[in-house]
């Protein structure tokens, strides 16, 4: 095979093809194959070079890979503060016909679905994370180095401060917002 690009639809000097070989690799053929190669020189030349080829992707798949650092802590996070804690005090809403109970978990929800519509006015800016309460929110950001970040985390805040009001009245929680991780410029 001196031709290093791979074309499943070969065909070898014996009629076989290296599709055929292929199956034959992920252990997906029948056996007269299997008695054909002990036998074929042109199939084992063929297989040969496959395993050559192969076996930098077989060495790099058997390595093994660590989680981004905060992976974890940052997914945990993220499921309790849209779980909630139990028996956590809805927000009340009083309307003309009655009152309107929230969950903490559509709290949490909204806050993070009216934080991701803010953060669109503010390249450079991204969600890390939402949890919280009835009583607070902490939402979590990424920002972009040289932005300015007390003047960013401030101008979100108060947006979103004022989007919660818009939609929960007085029932609206604290905000707090934190920025937890700098990106290098030209990231995303």
């Amino acid at each position: 095979m001196s031709d290093r690009s791979f074309d499943p639809d070969r065909v070898l000097p014996c009629g076989r093809t290296l599709g055929v070989l292929l199956d034959f690799l992920a252990d997906s053929a029948p056996t007269e194959l299997t008695e054909h190669i002990q036998t074929c020189p042109h199939c084992q030349a063929a297989l040969a070079e496959l395993d050559a080829d192969w076996a930098p992707v077989r060495r790099t798949a058997r390595l093994p890979v660590e989680s981004p650092h905060g992976l974890v802590e940052r997914a945990l996070r993220a499921v309790r503060g849209v779980r909630g804690g139990l028996g956590a005090a809805p927000v009340e809403l009083t309307q003309k016909d009655g009152k309107l109970r929230i969950a903490q978990q559509a709290v949490v929800l909204l806050t993070r679905r009216l934080c991701l519509e803010i953060l669109t006015g503010h390249p450079g800016v991204h969600l890390r994370g939402c949890v919280g309460d009835v009583d607070e929110v902490q939402v979590d950001l990424t920002v972009r180095y040289a932005l300015p970040l007390p003047e960013e985390a401030d101008a979100i805040q108060r947006e979103l401060v004022a989007a919660l009001r818009e939609v929960l009245g007085a029932g609206a929680p604290g905000v707090l917002v934190r920025v937890v991780d700098v990106e290098p410029p030209g990231t995303r």
